[in-house]
């Protein structure tokens, strides 16, 4: 005769998951990966092990604006930001190791074709002034996304393990309002140059964020409550204050103010196709299957900064 007590002690998965979800709903925190559910466990997995190999990855993209630094200030600006960086991968591997995932491996030993990170990451930086303004407005773009797991994330040692990594994202954002304002009253070489930066960078802050809401395909990192904002909010919030920065400054960038609304609205294609070699963007509008596909073939740093980043050939050239 089957065991009625032993049967009711096994749990259907979809009771585990309710159970699970029950909890969050109540607000509760969890401190131990033991007591998560198994979808609430593969949802984490998936977004820690995306922002620990992308965090890498700022290394190889960092260091072409080295070679570019006007001084030694600069160029002390821009070895701090890798060590940041390759700090904030430090610490979110060690939590994507707890949920299996081999880190080191993922980075040094994978395909390189199935490193992910940011399109732009993968495009040389021209010169200091871009690199600035880069950390104007994508380092705010990368707050938002890293802030909101700060605030919401319902498994409490992520949120622990982003306090850190959010002080020095704050930090480089106003490092490079700083500069993007000094270079833009500068003179009227270096005013051009910022302009030049923004008109490159910009859509790739809209972009930041990944699909629009309707088209996500991670939507439980929302009801894990893993993340409390959408993209689209994120979208939003990013624009807002990067548009109020720009205007304060006097430059050209691709939205207007709407009176009515009280807000900023794009006038940009989005998304667009751009072209890593030309830094330019084709003004053209196209589907996000069109661009995510497009921006997941790599840029011109592929594989090659990637093979220099494992074999540590950076030597004598870094200085």
């Amino acid at each position: 005769m089957p065991d009625p007590a032993g049967a009711a002690a096994v749990k259907h998965p979809d009771a585990v998951e309710a159970a699970m979800l029950a909890r969050i709903e109540a607000g509760e925190l969890f401190e131990d990966a033991a007591e998560l559910s198994p979808r609430y466990r593969e949802i984490l997995r998936q977004t820690v092990e995306i922002a620990s190999i992308s965090e890498i990855s700022v290394l190889t993209w960092a260091c072409t604006a080295f070679r570019t630094a006007p001084d030694i200030g600069a160029k002390i600006a821009v070895c701090a930001t890798i060590l940041d960086e390759v700090g904030h991968a430090y610490h979110q591997g060690i939590l994507a190791e707890q949920f299996g995932v081999d880190v080191h491996a993922r980075a040094f030993h994978d395909d390189v074709a199935h490193i992910w990170t940011w399109p732009i990451m993968e495009v040389p930086i021209r010169s200091y002034i871009e690199f600035v303004v880069m950390q104007c407005m994508l380092d705010r773009a990368g707050l938002h996304w890293t802030k909101d797991l700060e605030l919401h994330c319902s498994y409490a040692p992520y949120r622990r393990t982003l306090r850190k990594v959010n002080f020095e994202e704050g930090f480089h954002m106003r490092h490079g309002n700083f500069w993007t304002e000094f270079y833009w009253n500068r003179s009227e070489e270096t005013r051009a140059a910022v302009q030049r930066a923004i008109d490159w960078i910009f859509p790739f802050g809209v972009m930041w964020f990944g699909k629009p809401d309707s088209l996500k395909t991670r939507p439980e990192q929302l009801t894990y409550r893993v993340r409390g904002w959408s993209n689209d909010f994120m979208r939003e919030k990013w624009l807002q204050s990067t548009c109020a920065f720009l205007n304060r400054l006097g430059a050209d960038f691709p939205a207007d103010f709407d009176a009515e609304s009280r807000r900023w609205v794009l006038t940009m294609p989005y998304p667009m196709l751009y072209d890593a070699e030309t830094y330019t963007w084709s003004g053209e509008q196209c589907s996000h299957e069109e661009y995510w596909n497009h921006s997941r073939r790599g840029g011109p740093m592929r594989p090659g900064a990637y093979e220099r980043l494992r074999g540590e050939a950076w030597g004598e050239a870094l200085w």
